[in-house]
C-alpha cells in the first residue's frame, strides 16, 4: 500500500473521532505559527508550559513538533502537543537523564532510577505527547477527550509515518483512562527522582505508550 493510501486510511478511521468532537461543539485548530502557542496554551487554563514543550526553552520546528487545540466559537478550550524525538543510537534512558538535567537547571542528573522496561523497550523514533489540558468549564467530557487524543495520534502517524513509539507521562489517577486515550502499554513508577523532585514531576507518574505495531493493530480494528 502506498504512503498516500496509508495516510488516507488513517484519516478515514479518524473521521468518527472528528465527528464526535464536532457533535460536542468542538473544532480542531493546528497552528503553523509557533508564536501563537503560548497564548493558546494559556487560554486552555494551563498556567505555564512544561519544560519539555516550552516554546521559550526549545527550538521547535514544523518538522519536529506540532500543537493541536480544541476551539469553541473561536475560543481555545483545550490543547495537546507532540514532539518527534529521533533517538537513533541514544538510549531512551540516557535521553531522559540528559534532557531532564538541562530542562530543570540541575547541576547533576535529577533522575534516581528509570524503570527497566521503560529503558529497554522504548527506543528509535519516539513521539512525546504532552501538555494535554482541557479548560475547567469543559472537563468531564471523557468521550470528547478520548476522541481528541485519537485524532492527535492519527495526525502523528500521518506526519511521522516511520515513528516507533508514542508515549506520555500520566498521573496515577488518570491511568484508568489509558485505553480510552488509545494507548496499549503502561508502566507504573516509570521514573524515580532524586529528592527534591523537579517541579511537576512525581515518582507516582506512569508512562503510557503506543508502540508502532500496537498502533497498526489497534487502528486496523478501529472502524
Amino acid at each position: 500500500m502506498s504512503k498516500d493510501l496509508i495516510e488516507l486510511e488513517i484519516m478515514r478511521r479518524a473521521a468518527p473521532h472528528l465527528n464526535t468532537l464536532e457533535a460536542d461543539g468542538f473544532q480542531i485548530f493546528a497552528p503553523k505559527d509557533f508564536t501563537q502557542i503560548q497564548d493558546l496554551v494559556r487560554q486552555t487554563g494551563r498556567g505555564q508550559q512544561t519544560p519539555m514543550m516550552s516554546i521559550a526553552r526549545n527550538d521547535f520546528t514544523l518538522g519536529n513538533a506540532f500543537w493541536l487545540f480544541l476551539m469553541v466559537d473561536g475560543k481555545c478550550v483545550g490543547g495537546c502537543a507532540a514532539h518527534m524525538i529521533d533517538l537513533r543510537d541514544e538510549s531512551f534512558e540516557h535521553y531522559l537523564r540528559r534532557t531532564s538535567k538541562e530542562q530543570y537547571n540541575c547541576e547533576e542528573d535529577p533522575i534516581d532510577q528509570v524503570a527497566r522496561p521503560v529503558a529497554q523497550e522504548i527506543n528509535g523514533r519516539v513521539v512525546y505527547i504532552g501538555e494535554l489540558e482541557l479548560h475547567p468549564r469543559y472537563r468531564g467530557k471523557i468521550g470528547a477527550l478520548s476522541a481528541f487524543i485519537r485524532v492527535m495520534q492519527a495526525l502523528i502517524a500521518v506526519k511521522w509515518p516511520d515513528f516507533d513509539w508514542m508515549f506520555a507521562f500520566i498521573p496515577f489517577d488518570h491511568v484508568k483512562l489509558t485505553g480510552k486515550y488509545g494507548f496499549t502499554w503502561q508502566m507504573p513508577y516509570a521514573v524515580r527522582w532524586k529528592k527534591p523532585a523537579p517541579e511537576g514531576r512525581l515518582d507516582s507518574h506512569w508512562i503510557i505508550g503506543l508502540p508502532r505495531a500496537h498502533f497498526d493493530q489497534l487502528w486496523s480494528c478501529d472502524a
